[in-house]
This record gives C-alpha cells, sequence and structure tokens, in this order.
C-alpha cells in the first residue's frame, strides 16, 4: 500500500520550490533546508528542481542530484516529495535526469513533454513516441505534464492512451489545457491517476474531482496556500474563495520584481527575511528599492497575519 503522503488520499497543495544559492552561485544547501521545512510545517508537498521557480535549467547533474537528496532527506514520509527534471530534447536526456530522482528515491517523477528545440513543436508522432521511450524505461511512479510553457498541449488522447499503457503513471499536472479536455481526461483515465491544474484553474479543478494545485505561490505563503484546500475539504467555500483572493493579492504584489528577474521569488523571499538565496546568471538581481516596494506591499496586505506566523526578525 502507498502511504498516504506518497499519494494523497485528499487533494493536496504542491509547491515548485526555489532554489536558494549563494552570492557566488552555488546551492546554499542550509537555506533550501530550512525552505523545505517552511514546507513540511505546512504540510505542503514539494517539487524539486523545476525549470521556473526552481531554476532547474542551470542546474548540472551533480547538483541536481544533490537537490532531491536533501529533498528526500528534509520531507520524505512527512509530506509528498517529487522531482521536476527540467525539460529535455531527447529521451535519453530525460531518462538520465530521472535516474538521478530514482536514485535519491523521490515519490514521483515528473516528465515535461518534449522540448523540440529551436522553438519548433514536435509532431503527434514524436510526442507519443518521446513519451514512449522514457515511459518503457522507468519502473517509478511518475507525473506527466502538459504545460503551456512548452509551446504545444499534448492532445487528450495521447494523454488517454500513455495512462492506459503505463500503470506507473500515477499523476497527470494540467497546466494550459480547457476544463473540456480535464473532464475527458477524467472520464477516460484510472481513478487511481490523479489530475492536478495550476492556482489559476483550482477553484474550477476542484469541484470538478481535481486532486490540487501545483504552484510557485506556496513559496512565499504555503499555510495560507494550503489553507484554500483545507476549507474546500471542510466544505466552507467562503472562506476557501477568501483564502485564494489572498493568494493572488500577495502574488501580484511581487510583479515588480518579476518584471526585473525571471527569480523574482527568491530575491522577495531574501527581503522578507526567510531562505530565498541569489539568482544564478543570467537571471537577474531585482533593485533594493523594488524590494522595498514589494515588502511594503505584501505586509500592507497582511501577509504574516495570512500565514498565521510572526514577521521573521530583521
Amino acid at each position: 500500500m502507498i502511504a498516504d503522503y506518497v499519494s494523497p488520499s485528499v487533494p493536496t497543495m504542491f509547491s515548485m520550490v526555489v532554489t536558494p544559492m549563494d552570492r557566488d552561485g552555488l546551492i546554499d544547501e542550509e537555506a533550501f533546508r530550512l525552505h523545505l521545512r517552511r514546507m513540511v510545517g505546512a504540510r505542503v508537498g514539494v517539487y524539486l528542481g523545476s525549470g521556473g521557480t526552481g531554476q532547474g535549467h542551470a542546474l548540472d547533474h551533480r547538483e541536481l542530484a544533490r537537490i532531491y537528496e536533501i529533498g528526500v532527506d528534509e520531507c520524505k514520509g512527512r509530506v509528498p516529495v517529487y522531482c521536476n527534471p527540467p525539460e529535455a530534447r531527447t529521451a535519453k536526456e530525460m531518462l538520465t535526469k530521472c535516474q538521478l530522482a530514482v536514485d535519491a528515491d523521490v515519490d514521483v517523477v515528473q516528465i515535461y513533454q518534449l522540448d523540440a528545440g529551436h522553438g519548433r513543436a514536435p509532431t503527434a508522432g514524436e510526442q507519443e513516441l518521446y513519451f514512449r521511450d522514457v515511459l518503457e524505461q522507468i519502473v517509478h511512479p511518475v507525473a506527466l505534464s502538459i504545460h503551456r510553457s512548452s509551446g504545444f498541449l499534448a492532445s487528450v488522447e495521447l494523454v488517454i492512451r500513455l495512462c492506459e499503457d503505463y500503470p506507473q503513471i500515477k499523476v497527470v499536472n494540467l497546466h494550459g489545457p480547457d476544463l473540456p479536455y480535464f473532464v475527458r481526461l477524467q472520464d477516460r483515465v484510472s481513478r487511481n491517476v490523479k489530475l492536478y491544474g495550476g492556482m489559476t484553474t483550482l477553484l474550477s479543478t476542484l469541484p470538478l474531482g481535481g486532486w490540487g494545485c501545483q504552484a510557485a505561490e506556496p513559496n512565499i505563503v504555503p499555510n495560507l496556500a494550503r489553507s484554500i484546500i483545507d476549507r474546500f475539504l471542510e466544505g466552507k467555500v467562503r472562506e476557501m474563495g477568501d483564502a485564494y483572493k489572498s493568494v493572488l493579492r500577495l502574488w501580484a504584489a511581487l510583479e515588480p520584481a518579476q518584471a526585473e528577474s525571471q527569480d523574482a521569488t527568491k530575491a522577495v523571499l531574501r527581503e522578507l527575511g526567510l531562505p530565498g538565496g541569489y539568482p544564478r546568471p543570467p537571471r537577474a538581481q531585482v533593485a533594493d528599492e523594488t524590494l522595498r516596494q514589494v515588502r511594503q506591499s505584501l505586509e500592507s496586505l497582511g501577509i504574516w497575519e495570512l500565514e498565521g506566523v510572526s514577521a521573521p526578525s530583521s
């Protein structure tokens, strides 16, 4: 029997966790552990090494292996610990990254869609060949990511075929497909396959039987983000909506920093006195004045009260 923290029995909030680095661009292992402990304390599952907030594409194989090891050490048995190997251009490349995660004993390995390179979208046949090449060689629980950032979306028919043919697929994460896609997939795949969306679709998919959310926002406010799921499970619709709106307002307050750096989340965490660290080039720093402005906006929105914690001492 798979433990509840591996394959949750109720909807769950997941954080695409940041990878804290020091001023020299090296992984700050102490800060990373502290950040993961915030997620564990909030009962938020983690995805390690994401290509977005996790800056996974900037990490070499040795570094990816290390963050998987730390993630398992801090989170396994406490919250679901999944990983997000960055997009790959070949099945062989993805398999190499996945094996690092399997060796570290993460609960689930996510497989992104193929990055065909040069701004191209792979044909339907190429997409299927890639997924099957990877899935034929992974004997480990798997999540499929159907994500608009790839520049294309795998068809619902392809995802259904893959779920039917490969029982190791336990999760499908949907970022971009519309609700009819969600329903068609849900109607055809095994009930053992859990469907997740992102923060923008959470309140639409939860009532339809969605299994929760895979998002960046919990990096900043894990307790508040988790409370959306909790209020839903308690049947407290108005409180769920209030928590959801608060997450959206707080995240919108980051926009001035996000305009200056794709790694703004880490910079804002650092400004708040939380473990976040620095970006690795070519991602840019955020100006000090911008960070002060963002912090003031977050505090005016009541970030610490909404999180239910005291403000970190400066």
